[in-house]
């Protein structure tokens, strides 16, 4: 008993070092199991974190996405709107463009079918007053217009100096006649015209043709020259008496001894040989021909055609055909009389009178239309 009394203290120590280290035990593996469950929680929280950061990104790329999208959508919807506010301009342009464009064609018609109005209204109102005037002055003021008119048409058209003078003569005389102090500028005019024409140098183109013409046909009458040899002087022959002249004596008898089988004479001066036939007649239709060219250089009123043509015309024949006779020298004489012939006037381009004499009777039919509608 006491044994095991005295034991116990000992077993109740162990017992209580024994309970303590289950304590500490417990202690410790509660404490890591608080630790654990601390970290595990703290793991869940921070992926909870995390998977809350990140459905929360995800969500905001999702929301940005969707407001991007609906950014571009807007910003498409803006460009296609745009284009078609375009294309409606452009058509709108188009159309106000294609209804000007319209207008003003209309408008153009307006005024053609305006001034078409007014020029046959204009002619009527003349026709009335040609009508309405049966005074023998007006109608000696239109055959002067007519004159006038006439007279403009051989100046420019035919260039015929002298009818148009006479023509304004005539006409001059008919509105003298007429004795209308109203008509003294228009007689001015027409006296200046004639002037100006009356100080023009006279050209008498057809007169210059003919005469060409005349020599042309006279060529075939001309007559080419012919070889013409120089006067040859004959040896003295004579034998002489003399014995010193035996050598000239042996001369002489040998010459007439050679005479009777070969003669040779000796020239010095030059000889132009004769033209073949054919080339003589070459040479008189060359030489007619440069005669036409220079009539019509006359009517072309071209001088310097005109004096080449003749020029080389009076060089053939004072090269080819005999100068002796006198048909040639005669057609020699009348070419370069011709040659200083001046073929060329400056013409004026019109007459002023002819607009003037327009006028004044376009003025007096119209006062006398004015008159007559005031009555």
């Amino acid at each position: 008993m006491t044994d095991k009394n005295k034991q116990s203290p000992t077993t109740a120590d162990e017992q209580t070092t024994s309970s303590t280290e289950v304590k500490e035990t417990k202690d410790s593996q509660s404490s890591s199991k608080a630790g654990v469950i601390t970290g595990v929680v703290a793991i869940l929280i921070a992926l909870g974190l995390t998977g809350g950061l990140f459905y929360h990104g995800h969500q905001q790329g999702l929301e940005q996405k969707q407001a991007i999208a609906k950014l571009q959508s807007q910003l498409q919807n803006q460009g296609d709107g745009q284009k078609s506010l375009e294309i409606a301009l452009n058509e709108n342009k188009q159309a106000i463009s294609s209804q000007l464009q319209q207008a003003n064609t209309e408008l153009q018609q307006v005024k053609q079918a305006e001034k078409l109005a007014t020029a046959q209204l204009e002619t009527v109102q003349l026709a009335i007053a040609n009508l309405k005037m049966r005074n023998p002055n007006e109608w000696m003021l239109a055959e002067a217009e007519y004159l006038i008119r006439m007279a403009g048409r051989k100046l420019i058209l035919e260039q015929d100096m002298t009818s148009s003078l006479a023509l304004l003569a005539s006409a001059n005389r008919r509105i003298t006649e007429l004795n209308d102090p109203s008509l003294l500028p228009l007689r001015r005019i027409v006296e200046e015209d004639i002037a100006a024409l009356a100080a023009l140098p006279k050209v008498d183109r057809d007169g210059v043709a003919l005469k060409l013409s005349i020599q042309a046909a006279a060529v075939d009458k001309l007559a080419l020259n012919n070889i013409t040899r120089p006067a040859t002087t004959k040896a003295d022959k004579t034998l002489s008496s003399d014995s010193s002249d035996w050598q000239q004596n042996l001369a002489k008898s040998w010459q007439s001894f050679s005479e009777n089988f070969v003669t040779v004479r000796r020239q010095e001066a030059n000889v132009e040989a004769l033209l073949a036939p054919n080339q003589a007649w070459y040479l008189a239709e060359n030489l007619k021909t440069k005669l036409l060219q220079a009539e019509l250089a006359v009517y072309r009123q071209n001088q310097a055609a005109f004096n080449n043509s003749l020029d080389t015309a009076i060089n053939w024949i004072s090269r080819y055909f005999d100068n002796d006779l006198a048909n040639t020298q005669a057609m020699v004489t009348s070419l370069q009389t011709l040659r200083d012939t001046v073929i060329t006037a400056k013409l004026p381009a019109k007459l002023n009178s002819a607009d003037v004499i327009r006028t004044t009777i376009k003025e007096r039919k119209i006062r006398t239309l004015i008159a007559d509608s005031a009555q």
